[in-house]
């Protein structure tokens, strides 16, 4: 934060940190978002200094773009956690469910600050004669009183006080005066004494009103559509996060991605997956898919339980395993059902690996646990890449190149992060949970693997949990 602050001076961009000023220590911290106002005709050299801190865009979901203000978002490496800059070129005011109003006073605003020791701050008599017209646009409409939502919040009263005990009087006034001219000094101190003196509803909604009806040349909706707006979203939104989960997230200007996590049984690799899921899923669009073990097709379970069911009555005698060894084929014909049985799974990794790359395209970050590559024989890729061509019947030739082929359609991740461990490491690891000579060879084929040649980000998973996950995260915002 120190750096990014540092930079933005050097670069001469006129900003500062607009509201909320009571708790710019949190800001400072990042616990809380850092809601900047930025000189329009710096906004280029904002954005380049941005970058060079390693802060990338995002976008929010259509139904809460608001025009005029930019997501961004860093990563914090000493603590792991997302820096969220909430940038925007004017003050757009309002319920959280519109946003209305533009307050064109920017240059005056900005004008108005001085240096805090992080930050530039603006004057206490403009913050806090923008704070009142905000309570008023959020807390003093009937429909906000219907939803139950006209009382201030203890964090919103506190900064009320904070502000009122650093204003000057006769400041506060010009300030109003001058540039919140269609409220007017009356309107505007009826309500903030409304508020200050906690007076009851009716009181803080009348005087609310007069506040916002003085704001309404200023409004991208006219009222009586705004209030609809509102009334609409608060009951669709919240229908969308109590009913069906959905959260506000946002998804990277740049598109999204495919991320592979691969290593051995001990390695690790589920508890990273659950941990870099959880990290980008706070305030970015992300899902888990498991390309080792994906979802059954209607398929796949057809075919296999008519085999399964085959096998259970001795009509199907020779079987293997998935991967079998050398001295367990011994290099002969496996059988067209051991072949079926393989080409359905390819199929479903297949159709996993489909969804991975249209969540993508949709611009989700895709964490895949698992994935079939060249380097990793003994537990996601082709099966039958053993199986001897010469002397197999038409049939038995075409299940072995349809299974080859569903493997061959799988893309590259956008990013491998390899976690290697010793296989005696991994064994005392799995200890009580899987056998040794399953865990072993699994384990040692990772860890012997060259992946030199390939793009692959080798992570030493002997290593304590915490630092994986450190090392893993940069490499994973790195790469987004």
């Amino acid at each position: 934060m120190v750096e990014f602050c540092a930079r933005l001076q050097e670069a001469g961009v006129s900003y500062c940190h607009w509201k909320s000023n009571d708790v710019l220590h949190l800001s400072a911290s990042g616990d809380n978002d850092l809601d900047l106002l930025v000189d329009r005709r710096h906004l280029t050299r904002f954005v380049e200094v941005l970058a060079a801190c390693g802060f990338k865009q995002a976008r929010p979901q259509r139904r809460r773009f608001v025009p005029g203000v930019l997501h961004f978002y860093g990563l914090d490496r000493a603590t792991g956690r997302f820096v969220h800059v909430d940038a925007q070129a004017q003050l757009v005011l309002g319920d959280d469910t519109s946003k209305n109003v533009h307050l064109p006073i920017e240059p005056a605003y900005l004008a108005s600050c001085t240096q805090g020791p992080l930050f530039p701050v603006p004057a206490p008599e403009f913050e806090l004669a923008v704070l009142v017209l905000r309570l008023a646009l959020k807390h003093g409409t009937w429909d906000a009183a219907a939803f139950g939502l006209a009382p201030l919040k203890g964090t919103e009263r506190r900064e009320l006080e904070y502000l009122h005990a650093r204003s000057e009087p006769a400041e506060l006034r010009r300030v109003v005066e001058d540039h919140l001219s269609q409220i007017g000094w009356d309107a505007w101190t009826a309500h903030f004494e409304a508020l200050h003196q906690q007076r009851g509803l009716v009181t803080r909604l009348v005087t609310g009103r007069r506040v916002v009806s003085g704001a309404s040349d200023l409004m991208r909706r006219r009222p009586a559509l705004d209030t609809f707006t509102r009334v609409r979203r608060r009951v669709e939104w919240g229908v969308r996060h109590y009913a069906l989960g959905q959260r506000n997230t946002k998804r990277l200007m740049a598109g999204g991605r495919v991320i592979a996590i691969v290593g051995g049984d001990g390695a690790g690799k589920s508890t990273l997956v659950d941990n870099l899921a959880d990290w980008l899923n706070g305030p970015l669009d992300s899902r888990v898919l498991h390309m080792g073990k994906p979802p059954r097709s209607a398929t796949n379970m057809a075919v296999k339980g008519a085999l399964g069911l085959a096998r259970g009555v001795g009509l199907v005698r020779r079987w293997l395993p998935n991967y079998p060894t050398a001295a367990e084929h011994q290099g002969q014909f496996p059988g067209n059902a051991w072949l079926l049985w393989q080409l359905v799974t390819a199929s479903d990794r297949r159709r996993q690996h489909r969804r991975a790359r249209s969540l993508a395209a949709k611009g989700y970050i895709v964490v895949c646990d698992r994935f079939p590559l060249a380097q990793v024989t003994l537990m996601d890729g082709s099966r039958t890449s053993w199986v001897p061509i010469e002397g197999l019947s038409p049939l038995a030739r075409r299940l072995v190149a349809a299974e080859q082929r569903q493997y061959a359609a799988i893309t590259d991740p956008d990013l491998l992060l390899v976690l290697r461990v010793d296989p005696e490491t991994a064994v005392a690891r799995k200890q009580g949970v899987d056998p040794a000579d399953f865990v072993r060879p699994r384990s040692a084929e990772v860890y012997a693997a060259d992946w030199s040649n390939t793009t692959a980000q080798v992570l030493d998973a002997s290593r304590p949990a915490g630092e994986v996950l450190a090392e893993a995260r940069e490499a994973v915002w790195a790469n987004l």
